[in-house]
């Protein structure tokens, strides 16, 4: 193939597909960040793991219940338990009965929760410093864009 008629494709091809390629390639750089290829699928932690580690790692001196992380980390209760549990058998979160009321139980990171959530917390600060490049007027336009994605996968049903 030419290469100008490759250029004439792409300048000619819709962009729903090249943003959605770039926002691809983008998890995978995110991916490849947080879990160096070294490394096996049960040593890494996912996104929705990484975002608790993350919660607890910010919220070190308060009691978190399980209610309370799935809310603060726009998680289902569902979701949030599962990953919780699976966390807890990593060792990564430890669960410590309320003095106060023994029904309740709180969240906390242990040790090793501690440095995995530093490890994520490190891929986090990559990403802000790649978004800390852009323009002010850029970083307003790609949250708009992207609020308006999600919307639009939350509800596909209505079209901008």
């Amino acid at each position: 193939m030419r290469k100008d008629v490759g250029l004439v494709e792409e300048e000619t091809m819709s962009l729903a597909p090249r943003v959605a390629a770039e926002l691809m390639k983008i998890s995978r750089t995110l991916t490849r960040i947080r879990r160096p290829p070294h490394m096996i699928r049960g040593q890494w932690i996912g996104p929705t793991q990484g975002r608790i580690l993350a919660f607890l790692r910010s919220q070190y001196h308060n009691q978190i219940t399980l209610s309370a992380l799935a809310e603060n980390t726009a998680l289902s209760p569902a979701t949030a338990s599962e990953a919780v549990r699976k966390l807890k058998e990593r060792g990564l979160v430890r669960k410590v009965r309320s003095r106060d009321d023994a029904r309740v139980i709180h969240l906390a990171l242990s040790a090793a929760g501690r440095r995995k959530a530093e490890q994520a917390a490190a891929g986090r600060n990559h990403l802000h410093e790649a978004i800390g490049r852009l323009t002010h007027s850029e970083q307003e336009l790609v949250l708009h864009t992207l609020k308006n994605i999600q919307q639009a996968m939350n509800h596909p049903e209505k079209t901008p």
